[in-house]
């Protein structure tokens, strides 16, 4: 054992003694390990860097894309909410005249006893009574949740000025639906005491003795004249202009003043009525209701009116509702261009980068064999030129009875410490180099555009394990040769 220490120790002695007393050829060999491994860690790193690089890039413009289809998003947004208030303001106004419209088409219900007759309703006008206090019961009953607007209604046919005239008295009354709501009544109410005068009445009355007092003076009949009626004075409210039908010949009063003057005081005739809007078969829902409430009376419908009612506020839902499609649908198709731009920006991105990198990996792949080849030929080389020059210590030392083994050994020795510092210096060079490119970003703004310098440790472990490999490698047939000498020819030549 201790024959083996001391020949391990003379081989340690007589490598360090080699490599000071030939530091070039020592520190050519370290030169050329150095620069391979410092190749061998910068290649793989590069490519690393660069995917790193795309990951980021990619990232940022996936972020920024994004962020401008948020942005977009919070402007298309804006600009549908103010459209929206606009269109709505616009559709408040349609509604609002589709409600004027409406109301001087009139109420489309006709609500009678049911001992009425149609028929002598619409000729001669007669119906059968019922008291007032039906309009009041239906306005204010729960269950009635299809009719607003109502009007109890007296209707009498009288002879006046000689010639047939419709005696028509006349009182809104609103719903508890309505009052909640705060809906005002569609038809105006006529103020007691006074008369609405129909066209052909009017017309007829030109310096008539029922005009009692004429405020313009021109002999006809102007709102503000007193008109005699069945016996009673009346101020004349407003003067109908020509609208040819019925209500050319009525004269329209008050409800209580008509009852008075026909006396049938808390009667009426009909309860004329708005339906609400629904679809179906209205009249069955309105009969249902009403049989609940008023079951000694029965309705009809004025149906063209209540189909152009639900027909207008039909076009004006779906005029809305295409405006707003139209808002929606303008903010869809930009956020598609922009998303379009973004995933067509991300896919040019990536494509560049992706050919870049496949480059970069074609280019070490051949690089890297390559680099170790050279080092491994340069260090053959610098080994062979080393046994050249220590042929005459290798003989002395194969005639001091030094074996085989133990001068491959001394030879594969240096290869190997070359090796080791050689592959060690590169990694610490490398690591250097990626300390001071972090710690200065600013001034290796490019270098850190192209490359990240910051070799994994799996790298570094393997170029400290290989490069001894691959120089012991590389020393090999120089090592043969050597130990294949014979001494004796070897000392006789020296």
């Amino acid at each position: 054992m201790a024959i083996k220490g001391e020949s391990t120790m003379r081989i340690h002695q007589l490598v360090l003694a080699e490599i000071l007393g030939r530091p070039l050829n020592f520190l050519l060999s370290l030169l050329v390990v150095i620069v391979a491994a410092i190749l061998f860690i910068v290649g793989p790193t590069i490519i690393d860097g660069h995917a790193a690089q795309t990951r980021r890039q990619l990232a940022s413009l996936q972020a920024s894309t994004e962020q401008q289809l948020a942005s977009l998003q919070a402007d298309a947004d804006a600009t549908l909410s103010a459209m929206q208030r606009e269109t709505d303001r616009q559709l408040a106004e349609l509604d609002k005249a589709t409600i004027r419209i409406m109301r001087d088409m009139g109420v489309n219900l006709r609500i009678v006893h049911r001992d009425t007759v149609f028929g002598d309703l619409y000729t001669d006008f007669v119906a059968v009574d019922f008291p007032e206090e039906y309009v009041h019961t239906l306005a204010t009953a729960p269950q009635i949740e299809t009719i607003v607007h109502l009007v109890a209604t007296l209707q009498e046919k009288i002879k006046w000025n000689e010639r047939s005239a419709l005696l028509v008295g006349m009182f809104p009354v609103l719903t508890s639906s309505q009052k909640n709501a705060e809906m005002p009544h569609m038809a105006e109410p006529v103020q007691p005491g006074t008369v609405v005068v129909g066209y052909e009445l009017a017309a007829g009355l030109k310096n008539s003795p029922l005009v009692t007092s004429d405020v313009n003076g021109n002999g006809e009949l102007d709102p503000g004249d007193e008109l005699e009626i069945l016996g009673r004075s009346f101020r004349v409210a407003e003067v109908r202009p020509e609208a040819g039908g019925l209500e050319d010949i009525q004269l329209v009063l008050e409800l209580h003043d008509a009852q008075q003057l026909v006396g049938k005081p808390g009667r009426i005739h009909q309860i004329m009525a708005l339906n609400c809007k629904c679809k179906g078969n209205r009249l069955s829902v309105i009969r249902q209701e009403l049989e609940q409430v008023l079951p000694d009376t029965k309705v009809t419908e004025h149906r063209s009116r209540a189909e152009a009612r639900e027909m207008q506020r039909d076009l004006v839902a779906e005029s809305r509702q295409q405006q707003i499609d139209l808002v929606k649908a303008g903010r869809d198709q930009q956020m598609s261009i922009v998303k379009a731009r973004g995933d067509e920006q991300l896919a040019t991105v990536k494509a560049n980068r992706e050919r870049g990198e496949k480059t970069l990996t074609g280019m070490v792949a051949i690089l890297l064999p390559l680099e170790v080849c050279v080092a491994a030929v340069v260090v053959g080389l610098m080994t062979w030129l080393n046994v050249r020059e220590r042929r005459a210590e290798i003989g002395l030392l194969r005639a001091l009875g030094k074996r085989t083994g133990q001068i491959a050994l001394l030879l594969l020795s240096r290869s190997v410490v070359v090796g080791v510092f050689g592959g060690a210096l590169a990694c610490l060079i490398c690591a250097l180099g990626a300390a001071l490119v972090a710690a200065s970003p600013g001034q290796f703004a490019n270098l850190l555009e192209t490359a990240q310098l910051a070799p994994s440790t799996s790298l570094l472990l393997l170029t400290v394990l290989g490069a001894p490999i691959v120089t012991a490698m590389a020393s090999y047939l120089p090592m043969l040769s050597a130990v294949s000498q014979d001494p004796a020819r070897i000392l006789m030549e020296t």
